[in-house]
C-alpha cells in the first residue's frame, strides 16, 4: 500500500461510517389484524349473522404523483418538499390510506360491508381523489379530497362532497419525529372518513339518480 493510499483509506472508511446511519424506520398507518375484532356480520338475537345493510368498496384512493412512493415527504416551503431520512412507509402513499381509510370507514359502519376490491359483489363503490396532503414541519397534516359514491353499475354519483382536514402535533408533543408525523396522518384520515361517514348513510337508502352535496 502506497503512502497516500495508508492516508486516504481511514478517512474514506471513516465517512462510509458516518453517511451509513442507521436504517430508517418503517410505518404504516393500520394497526395490527385483530382477530377478536367484531365483523361487519352483526348477529341476530337467535345467533345468525345478519347480512351487511350495504356492500361498499373503497377503490384505490388517488394521490398526486409525487407523493405516491414510499418515501414521508415534508414541506420544506412553500415549492419545496424533502424526504424524511430516517423514516419510511410501508407500502406506497396511496395503497396506505385506502388501507387505513377503509378501516376507519368499517370502525365506523359496523352495520356494512367495507372492502377493497369488488370480489363481494359490492352495491356502492367510493371513489376519493386527495388534491393535497401536506405535512409541515410543525407537525401539522392538512388534507384535501373531494369523493364520489356511484353505484357498482354506473358511474353517476348516488352522493358526492369534498372538504379540507387538518390535525396539529398530539398535544404535549413539542418534538417533530417520523412518529409524529404519521400520526398526524392517520388522525386526519380519520377526520375525512367522519365526513363520508354521512354520504354513506345516505347512499345506503338512495334511490334517487344523483345527490351532490
Amino acid at each position: 500500500m502506497t503512502p497516500r493510499a495508508r492516508v486516504w483509506l481511514p478517512l474514506l472508511l471513516c465517512v462510509a461510517a458516518c453517511s451509513s446511519g442507521p436504517p430508517r424506520r418503517t410505518y404504516l398507518l393500520t394497526p395490527p389484524f385483530d382477530p377478536t375484532a367484531p365483523t361487519t356480520m352483526t348477529p341476530s338475537p337467535a345467533g345468525d349473522p345478519i347480512a351487511p345493510q350495504q356492500r361498499l368498496e373503497v377503490r384505490r384512493i388517488l394521490v398526486p404523483d409525487y407523493l405516491d412512493s414510499a418515501d414521508i415527504l415534508m414541506r420544506s416551503g412553500n415549492d419545496e418538499v424533502k424526504a424524511s431520512i430516517t423514516g419510511r412507509w410501508g407500502e406506497r402513499l396511496s395503497q396506505g390510506v385506502t388501507r387505513a381509510l377503509r378501516a376507519d370507514l368499517a370502525a365506523r359502519m359496523p352495520h356494512d360491508s367495507i372492502v377493497t376490491d369488488g370480489s363481494s359483489n359490492p352495491r356502492r363503490q367510493l371513489r376519493i381523489t386527495v388534491t393535497a396532503l401536506d405535512l409541515w414541519q410543525d407537525g401539522r397534516c392538512v388534507l384535501a379530497a373531494n369523493w364520489s359514491i356511484v353505484d357498482q353499475d354506473s358511474s353517476i354519483p348516488v352522493i358526492s362532497g369534498s372538504g379540507t382536514f387538518d390535525s396539529r402535533n398530539a398535544a404535549g408533543t413539542t418534538i417533530v419525529t417520523d412518529a409524529s408525523l404519521v400520526d398526524a396522518v392517520a388522525r386526519t384520515l380519520g377526520k375525512l372518513a367522519d365526513s363520508i361517514v354521512p354520504d354513506a348513510a345516505i347512499a345506503r337508502n338512495a334511490n334517487c339518480a344523483a345527490c351532490v352535496r
